[in-house]
C-alpha cells in the first residue's frame, strides 16, 4: 500500500483558491459571502498579526461542503493577516486514504483540518464544525445561524487554541 507522510500530503495539496475554483458558481459565490461575515475582534486580529511561529493548516475537504466553505474561509483570513500562516487543501479521498492512518482514526467528519507547526508536527485537529455547534442538543435549532456564519468566531478561537500549542 502506498503511504504518505503529513508533509507529503501537505505538499500535494492545492491552494484555497484552486480548491474553491473547483466549485460550482453558487458554491464559489458563498466564499466572499462567508468571508464578509468574519468579524474578528481587534484583540484577535492583533494576536494573529503578532503570532511569530509558522503554522500550516492541512485541510481535507471539498468546496461543495458548507462546513468547508465556512471554516476554510476563516483560515484564509488567517493567512491574509499573517504570512507565517499557510494552508493546503487535499480531497476527502486523500484524507480518508492517507490522513486517517496518520491520525490513527477510522472515520471523521469533513472537513478535517490539521494544525501543524513548521516542522509538520501535529498540534491538533478540527473536525467539521466548532465544538459549540457539535455540543448543541439539536443542530436543527441552530443550523440556520451556523450556515449564516454566526459561529465563525468560535471556529477561529478553536484554531487559535490549537495554534497556541506550538513550541
Amino acid at each position: 500500500m502506498v503511504e504518505m507522510n503529513i508533509r507529503e500530503l501537505y505538499e500535494v495539496g492545492t491552494t484555497f483558491e484552486s480548491a474553491v475554483g473547483q466549485g460550482t458558481k453558487s458554491e464559489r459565490a458563498r466564499i466572499p459571502k462567508n468571508y464578509s461575515r468574519i468579524n474578528f475582534t481587534e484583540d484577535m486580529v492583533n494576536f494573529l498579526a503578532s503570532f511569530d511561529k509558522e503554522i500550516n493548516f492541512l485541510i481535507a475537504g471539498e468546496i461543495w461542503c458548507p462546513d468547508f466553505q465556512l471554516n476554510a474561509t476563516v483560515l484564509k483570513k488567517f493567512t491574509e493577516i499573517n504570512s507565517n500562516f499557510d494552508m493546503s487543501v487535499i480531497s476527502m479521498g486523500r484524507g480518508k486514504k492517507f490522513l486517517f492512518p496518520i491520525l490513527n482514526v477510522e472515520n471523521m467528519k469533513f472537513p478535517v483540518i490539521v494544525v501543524l507547526d513548521k516542522e509538520f508536527n501535529i498540534l491538533g485537529t478540527f473536525e467539521e464544525r466548532p465544538n459549540v455547534v457539535h455540543e448543541s442538543s439539536n443542530f436543527e435549532d441552530i443550523k440556520l445561524d451556523y450556515y449564516k456564519g454566526r459561529y465563525l468566531i468560535d471556529s477561529a478561537n478553536e484554531f487559535i487554541d490549537i495554534m497556541n500549542k506550538a513550541k
